[in-house]
């Protein structure tokens, strides 16, 4: 029983938690204080800068969402110019299970 309660319910994360695992992938202090402050406030944003991502930061992200069952989803596309588009968006409760 005590194992299913904890697959149910994961320990829920604080701004900071995410913040730190988000800038511990290579992502700036910027881009990881939003996506945490999105995380936290449960809002959905897009903004574009120029701050360097790793290769391989879609599936890092996407890993780090799905393993603490956070709701949401963050996509980075370069554009021109070295700039990239980070995309955080909430999903909608019948989609998270």
């Amino acid at each position: 029983m005590e194992s299913a309660s904890e697959q149910a319910e994961p320990a829920r994360l604080t701004p900071k938690q995410v913040y730190d695992r988000l800038v511990s992938y290579g992502v700036s202090d910027l881009d990881a204080g939003l996506v945490a402050d999105c995380i936290n406030v449960g809002k959905s944003t897009t903004w574009m800068n120029n701050d360097p991502v790793a290769e391989d930061i879609n599936q890092k992200l996407a890993q780090f969402l799905k393993e603490h069952r956070l709701g949401f989803e963050i996509t980075v596309t370069p554009v021109k110019m070295g700039k990239y588009i980070w995309d955080v968006k909430k999903r909608k409760q019948a989609s998270d299970q």
